[in-house]
């Protein structure tokens, strides 16, 4: 069986599972998951293409200019050229195998789209049952094929090389900029098709921001500097953060600095297939908070990565998900101290039928003597 094939029926036994007779895929990731498909989307309403999913058809539809591409990139899939309206099409695939309960992705579908639909099953004189499904194909996605952890592999090869190559040479003066331009570039010129978000550099008190936004400050010695970065590789994406600095680590950064060192490894320590998300979160929690920096500890631990840089499993105080073979995992605790700086750490593990394997582990990570 195909790659494709394998994760269609997979999709198809969560649809059974449901009642659904019919699924309606808007989201960009899925898409191209179940049919390779590789076209962009342009937020918030321009959309490469849709698919249909029924127990006997899969249907790609796409706009005229995507055809040719979209034919040789999904052969397993009957494209559809996009007419007159994305509804109409949902329509006809619907009244044409007769489908009664559907499922469709709501955090996924423009409002607008999904109204349309809606009024020409009235005028059809159609009734269907609507199913939010949001999570149906994120659950099969979960689990990584050997094809799939392949290509993660190498974008994080890619983003650990890129990282200890530009970390080493980094020093006071540089530009949070222009750390994360070079970032990129070491990135580009490894293979990566791009980062697979955008940077970040956070320097000094911006490094107390999680999602901080590299400007044009300079870097200074003794500044904490956060890197957050990740290649893509054939649509898989990498994420990885480290924290540098240029000269000697002040008392306090060597405290806050081991202190999420200690939580990163403890998390680490314990993941195991078995494990669960809330559990995991609360070992690198529990240190931090025995370090007297609940309160600076603003997220969760961490999430799976694949065609999206954030997707499930997660890891958090409220997460309900048991960690199984082929699932990856980031551990990325962190402490955030307005006005002075912060620092995180982030690994990604991958989950094996007899542990767990480190995707960066080839990222220097050190802790302060």
């Amino acid at each position: 069986m195909s790659e494709f094939a394998e994760r269609l029926t997979r999709v198809r036994s969560k649809m059974e599972d449901r009642g659904l007779d019919g699924l309606v895929i808007t989201h960009p990731t899925n898409r191209r998951y179940l049919t390779g498909f590789t076209a962009d989307d342009i937020p918030p309403n321009e959309s490469g293409g849709y698919v249909h999913i029924s127990a006997d058809r899969l249907d790609l539809v796409t706009g005229s200019v995507n055809t040719s591409q979209a034919a040789a990139q999904a052969p397993h899939a009957a494209i559809v050229k996009r007419g007159e309206s994305w509804a109409k099409h949902i329509v006809e695939f619907i009244t044409d195998a007769k489908l009664h309960r559907v499922g469709y992705e709501p955090n996924a579908m423009l409002e607008g789209v999904f109204r349309q639909t809606n009024e020409l099953l009235v005028e059809e004189g159609y009734r269907v049952a609507w199913v939010d499904a949001d999570g149906l194909v994120d659950e099969v996605r979960k689990v990584k094929s050997p094809a799939e952890i392949a290509l993660l592999r190498k974008a994080f090869e890619i983003t650990c090389e890129s990282f200890n190559e530009v970390s080493g040479v980094i020093e006071a003066g540089m530009t949070e900029l222009e750390i994360a331009h070079a970032l990129e570039a070491a990135m580009l010129a490894r293979g990566a098709e791009g980062p697979a978000f955008p940077t970040i550099v956070a320097s000094g008190p911006h490094a107390a921001r999680p999602h901080h936004e590299p400007g044009s400050r300079r870097i200074e010695a003794g500044d904490s500097i956060v890197i957050d970065m990740g290649a893509k590789y054939e649509g898989y994406c990498a994420d990885l953060t480290r924290t540098v600095w240029v000269g000697n680590a002040d008392e306090k950064l060597r405290e806050v600095y081991n202190l999420v060192y200690g939580a990163n490894e403890a998390a680490i320590e314990r993941a195991h297939p078995g494990a669960t998300g809330k559990e995991l979160d609360s070992f690198a929690r529990d240190h931090i908070t025995a370090g007297g920096y609940e309160e600076e500890f603003s997220h969760s631990l961490g999430h799976g990565v694949g065609l999206r840089v954030h997707e499930g499993p997660s890891a958090s105080t409220r997460s309900e998900d048991t960690m199984e073979a082929g699932n990856t995992l980031t551990i990325e605790p962190g402490i955030y101290i307005e006005d002075w700086g912060g620092v995180r750490i982030e690994d990604v593990v991958l989950f094996t039928d007899s542990g767990i394997e480190i995707l960066t582990e080839s990222a220097h990570k050190l802790q302060i003597r």
